[in-house]
């Protein structure tokens, strides 16, 4: 499978828009969430190295750091999503001729769906961990990247509600304990990155 991480933008955006299967909703999220830790690091790395904010330099490299490594993770979603959905295509293909292969590909497609659900369910988690360092920075960064800080919450919320939206498709299809708290823990998440996304905008609004 092309790595949908390596399109350009205009591909990427002419494929989403087309009876292609993927990217679906969820790579979209996982993009979206890369982005939004994009535009907080934009502003974390125009606040190193400033000698009006060199006080808060350490807090700064550490969020960066860890910004780093959620928008890595959320990129690797894009296309762990795409490989995911197709499992679940791979697995309803299976024959269901007689009650061993409708037993076998019923499992195979609840494996699928248990599969497909974790990856958006792990962008939930990328964007809330994300949305965790917005505060701060919103508080110390460079005041001159303020307004990137408040889009970096609003995708980082948007792709919490997008990953939730595709954890729930999946889920709805499970009976299972694991679908019941994947659905609590994508609720909660994305409840903690709404309320982030407006202390942002109040930090920046007091700033």
């Amino acid at each position: 499978m092309e790595s949908l991480t390596e399109l350009t933008v205009k591909d990427f955006l002419r494929v989403a828009a087309s009876d292609a299967p993927t990217p679906g909703g969820g790579a979209v999220a996982a993009l979206v969430g890369a982005l939004g830790a994009s535009m907080a690091s934009m502003a974390g790395n125009f606040t190193v190295g400033r000698p009006k904010y060199q006080e808060h330099d350490e807090l700064v490299k550490k969020t960066l750091d860890q910004l780093t490594d959620l928008m890595a993770d959320m990129i690797r979603a894009v296309d762990d999503d795409a490989e995911a959905f197709s499992g679940i295509s791979l697995a309803y293909k299976l024959p269901k001729g007689t009650d061993e292969e409708k037993a076998a590909r019923k499992t195979a497609i609840d494996d699928a769906l248990t599969a497909s659900m974790k990856v958006p369910l792990r962008v939930v988690r990328c964007a809330v961990e994300a949305a965790r360092l917005l505060p701060p920075l919103a508080r110390v960064g460079n005041a001159n990247l303020l307004s990137d800080v408040v889009v970096a919450a609003i995708m980082l919320e948007a792709a919490a509600r997008a990953g939730r939206a595709n954890v729930l498709v999946n889920s709805g299809q499970l009976r299972s304990d694991a679908a019941r708290q994947a659905e609590e823990e994508a609720d909660a998440a994305t409840r903690e990155t709404a309320d982030l996304c407006r202390s942002v905008e109040e930090i920046v609004a007091g700033r």
